[in-house]
């Protein structure tokens, strides 16, 4: 017996509402933590939620179009000029999902997210601004 597929549905179930996000392409405009590059859009959620100082989580990244390419993931804190002190690791998970692994924020403060993907040959940054209580 195959569990795989169980274990993907399971871990469905840790973002409950990013699964309506993800079903339409281009993003609605209401659509929860979204993030516009040139050509490309983004919406994210994360386990927990919301995040915890010093706890390691998961990010949920959905970018649109669908032919778009996750490049890296990155996050740190302009104002003290440091950033994460783990390198996080991230997977297509189909649809235009992304699961990103390892993100710890060790710090409350202002962090900047750093997301650079690609459509074709053209590279995109989003880098949404996100306070950590």
């Amino acid at each position: 017996m195959c569990l795989k597929p169980l274990r993907w549905l399971a871990g469905l179930a840790l973002f409950p509402a990013v699964s309506a996000v993800h079903a339409a392409c281009p993003l609605a405009a209401d659509a929860p933590n979204r993030a516009d590059a040139e050509q490309l859009q983004m919406s994210w959620a994360t386990v927990p939620s919301p995040m915890r100082v010093g706890e390691p989580f998961v990010m949920r990244l959905t970018l649109c179009p669908a032919a778009a390419h996750l490049v890296r993931v990155d996050a740190t804190m302009p104002e003290h000029r440091h950033g994460m002190n783990y390198q996080p690791t991230f997977t297509a998970l189909g649809d235009s999902v992304w699961e990103v692994k390892g993100m710890v924020w060790h710090m409350a403060g202002r962090w900047e997210l750093r997301v650079d993907a690609r459509l074709g040959n053209t590279p995109q940054r989003f880098t949404p601004s996100i306070t950590l209580q």
